[in-house]
């Protein structure tokens, strides 16, 4: 799963389209139940890695020791609220401190379904915590990586993993697949962000298929690369149209 994957995923399981990411965290606006608006701060450092451990009846989230994922963080976090959230499975009509509910045809069964968004949740989780903790991942340094790969004279060509998932990437989408395509993109740029190409195909593919977001940091990495490219004007009305899409949703 890549970053821009398990951020997608993470969205989808929250429930929320404007998830605002950084870094080390993500935070998106709620409401008390007195209809009273604040911002919720998920810390994506301070809490473990996380594993959905599944029995017959329901999910659970533990860390890898099978302790709480909670214990260590504050008493009032937002992380540690937010790590013992109510899930329930479709058609459940009920919530509890669980992952998965009763709510398979089998008696006392976790439905596959169920399983499966806490296995997904899980990995998105995971995802993001190991790049908050990962301070020399490239990403993390792309404004520096940029302007050096910008002052080059002759640039170097993508280095050969990275041409991989081009190529596999190109191949994706002539097979009318194009979140396979998306997917091996973004594999490319976290290996190496100073990737034009792989920024612009990136964009416009997440664009096409509706994520804003994603589309819109791709393409301005794009422009932070080739700020003088023949199409930057063209690359900045793209962002233009994906920033009032993105506020529509």
């Amino acid at each position: 799963m890549t970053l821009w994957q398990a951020r997608r995923a993470m969205a989808a399981s929250l429930g929320i389209a404007n998830i605002r990411f950084s870094p080390d965290s993500f935070e998106y606006d709620a409401m008390t139940y007195k209809k009273v608006p604040y911002t919720v701060k998920i810390d994506l450092v301070a809490p473990p890695a996380l594993v959905a451990k599944c029995g017959s009846r329901w999910c659970t989230l533990k860390d890898e020791k099978g302790h709480d994922p909670g214990q260590s963080l504050p008493k009032n976090s937002a992380t540690k609220s937010f790590l013992a959230r109510s899930w329930s499975d479709p058609g459940s009509g009920a919530a509890a401190p669980i992952l998965c509910l009763l709510c398979s045809n089998a008696p006392y069964t976790c439905s596959a379904a169920c399983v499966q968004q806490a296995e997904t949740f899980v990995l998105a989780f995971n995802t993001l915590h190991a790049f908050a903790i990962d301070t020399n991942a490239p990403l993390r340094t792309f404004t520096q990586r940029a302007a050096a790969w910008r002052a080059l004279a002759t640039k170097p060509p993508i280095p050969e993993e990275v041409r991989a998932q081009r190529l596999v990437a190109e191949d994706s989408f002539k097979a009318n697949k194009p979140d396979e395509a998306l997917a091996h993109y973004e594999a490319g740029i976290l290996l190496y962000p100073t990737w034009p190409e792989g920024n612009f195909n990136a964009a416009l593919i997440a664009g096409d298929l509706g994520y804003y977001d994603a589309a819109i940091e791709h393409m301005q990495a794009y422009l932070e690369l080739v700020p003088e490219a023949a199409d930057a004007q063209a690359a900045r009305d793209k962002i233009l149209i994906w920033q009032t899409k993105a506020k529509e949703k």
